[in-house]
């Protein structure tokens, strides 16, 4: 009975985690970057993987939030980076179910994440929040 009870806990469990993988993210976090990258668009990204991992773990574990960097000079990114004009260093929350809520967090970015790294963090933090939460 009990191999039967955790065989079943496992298709359940299995079947939680593909679906979540399926799903479409609501947000989708988008850093692109220069191949060389100078101290500013370093602590971009790794403040924002602080933030995503601190703030939304079961928002990427359940497939609600995306987290992703691309090197916007690697010729395999050009697709992406066209459609959202990254040709620069670029912090992008991307709401595929509406791009018109797409925002460009790239000018806070450099704002504060070396001055004011809390600041950058709390704001990029409720920004995804905001995306979340938005119909």
């Amino acid at each position: 009975m009990k191999k039967i009870i955790t065989i079943i806990s496992f298709v359940f469990i299995f079947a939680s985690i593909t679906y979540a993988q399926q799903k479409s993210p609501k947000v989708i976090v988008y850093y692109f970057h220069a191949t060389e990258r100078c101290h500013t668009c370093k602590e971009i990204e790794a403040k924002t993987k602080m933030v995503m991992t601190q703030n939304f773990r079961d928002e990427i574990i359940n497939g609600v939030v995306k987290f992703e960097t691309y090197d916007y000079q690697n010729p395999e990114n050009k697709t992406l980076v066209d459609k959202y004009y990254a040709y620069g260093s670029t912090l992008m929350l991307v709401y595929p179910e509406n791009e018109e809520k797409n925002i460009d967090l790239t000018e806070m970015a450099f704002q504060f994440v070396i001055n004011k790294p809390d600041k950058f963090k709390e704001e990029l933090a409720k920004e995804i929040d905001n995306l979340i939460i938005s119909d």
